[in-house]
């Protein structure tokens, strides 16, 4: 599915896919993206050890090895079936974002409020039919991204034939290359804090480190899921929660140990 892009000369001139310009993290050498160079740095960290050493998957080498096949391997998942594989507590965007752009009469008549809702409904009342109607949203599928991708580069070749008042950019073609491009963004998101994360505990001496993040629900529910269930860190201290009701008020209330993190290794070796 993933294929390296030829590099050219000339600009890209796909207006869907801005990829033409990209940052270069000050002072790596060669020039790589920020996410890349702290990659190649935790890889470095063991730079001077033996190729048994440095592949053991507890080594940094071993960890950064780790992190990028796990976000491969989300990446290729959620790109195979944007609805089905989507997170059943933190998504639902790209759905209610694919309904709207090409199902607009059915999002029009329904509660989108919670869109994370719509991925588990198969059937969904009407809010203009009464009780007895209800819309089989269940059967609604997102294209995979490997599908979209040549239907997308399809409609940007007939530019040339339509008619002046006919724009490219069609509702189905843009949320189609939206999902794709957020898939890829939202992870690459993923990626560098999980990759910042080890490069500061990878430089660290003390034994016990305390790590903050303060990101949203779904980037701190991967960033949760690789270092505690795949690396064995401990979770000591969750503010907030995935799912909020719709009319409960959403502030943070710092627990104590947050303020003092003395508390934060009381009780290590319990769960």
């Amino acid at each position: 599915m993933f294929k390296e892009r030829i590099e050219t000369d000339n600009y890209v001139p796909l207006s869907f896919f801005p990829f033409v310009f990209h940052l270069v993290a000050k002072g790596s050498t060669p020039p790589r993206t920020w996410s890349s160079q702290l990659f190649a740095n935790l890889c470095d960290c063991d730079k001077s050890q033996s190729d048994s050493r440095r592949s053991h998957p507890n080594s940094r080498h071993g960890v950064a090895l780790a992190m990028r096949k796990w976000i491969l391997d989300s990446i290729n998942h959620l790109m195979a079936d944007p609805k089905e594989s989507d997170d059943a507590e933190c998504g639902g965007e790209y759905f209610a974002a694919y309904l709207r752009a090409v199902h607009r009469d059915i999002y029009d008549d329904i509660d989108t409020s919670d869109e994370a809702v719509l991925l588990q409904k198969k059937y969904t009342k009407s809010l203009s039919g009464g009780r007895l109607k209800k819309h089989n949203i269940g059967k609604i599928k997102i294209p995979s991204c490997e599908e979209a991708f040549p239907e997308i580069v399809a409609r940007y070749g007939e530019r040339e034939t339509l008619p002046p008042t006919e724009n490219v950019v069609t509702p189905r073609v843009e949320v189609l290359a939206k999902i794709l491009i957020d898939i890829w963004i939202s992870h690459l998101f993923d990626f560098s804090l999980l990759l910042k994360i080890a490069n500061i505990c990878a430089n660290e001496t003390k034994e016990n480190i305390v790590v903050v993040c303060y990101v949203g629900s779904a980037h701190a529910k991967a960033a949760s899921e690789f270092f505690c269930k795949r690396l064995g860190f401990q979770r000591k201290a969750m503010v907030g929660k995935f799912d909020w009701e719709e009319d409960e008020l959403q502030t943070l209330d710092l627990p104590s140990n947050l303020w003092n993190f003395s508390e934060l290794f009381s009780g290590l070796c319990s769960a």
